[in-house]
């Protein structure tokens, strides 16, 4: 996600807010409906499937290469804080 956003989106200050609360573009934040004050209880579990799409180019995406040829989605668990910036979407 910080990668797309600054190479591809145009945020070259794009970082995550876990590495650096202060950052220009934070394209990644704590979860926004849970204090980060208090923890127990506010991770978010389970698991997602993600889609696997082929770049504008001929080459296979990195995802695709990993995960194996015609590969088009796999189910990722996951178990975080931190989020896509809801804010952000719409221009990545």
């Amino acid at each position: 996600v910080i990668e797309h956003a600054r190479h591809v989106a145009g945020m070259p200050g794009a970082n995550s807010a876990e590495f650096d609360e202060a950052c220009e573009s934070p394209v990644v934040v704590f979860m926004p409906e849970v204090d980060p004050t208090t923890m127990g209880g506010t991770m978010r579990l389970g698991a997602r499937k993600t889609l696997l799409r082929s770049p504008p180019t001929s080459e296979p995406s990195l995802a695709q290469q990993l995960y194996g040829e015609g590969v088009t989605s796999v189910m990722e668990r996951h178990r975080h804080r931190y989020e896509v910036n809801p804010e952000v979407v719409e221009a990545l």
